[in-house]
């Protein structure tokens, strides 16, 4: 299965759109560059809940400032990435950032790991 997104031209902005999901989890979908002048809007959507998947696979900059606040939003609620081109990818590589946050490489997967989060042992599965 092929997944196919409409190219949005974002002159310097960044769009976030919220979806609610079973369980209690947020999923953030951003689509822009996400730099020191629309860092606030990401900082803004990060702290809307304590169960989040933020979906980057629609994001072609990802700034320092960016990588910060997903590392901030990491350490107060349960946060699921979904690092999809190559300019995230690397960001979160060069920081470090790789190795702190949970990456998963499409939504669905994020969200599977987060209903995994809280369940005890033997429900959440021999890979949890």
């Amino acid at each position: 299965m092929y997944h196919l997104f409409r190219t949005i031209d974002e002159t310097g902005g960044l769009t976030v759109t919220t979806a609610e999901r079973p369980g209690g989890v947020r999923v953030l979908t951003l689509v822009g560059d996400i730099d020191a002048a629309t860092v606030g809007v990401l900082d803004e959507a990060l702290a809307s809940g304590d169960r989040l998947v933020a979906d980057l696979s629609r994001v072609g900059f990802l700034s320092c400032a960016g990588v910060r606040s997903l590392l901030e939003a990491d350490d107060r609620a349960e946060l699921a990435v979904v690092a999809g081109g190559h300019a995230v990818t690397r960001s979160l590589e060069v920081t470090g950032a790789d190795l702190l946050l949970k990456l998963h490489p499409r939504t669905g997967d994020a969200l599977v790991a987060l209903a995994a989060v809280g369940l005890p042992a033997a429900e959440a599965g021999p890979d949890a």
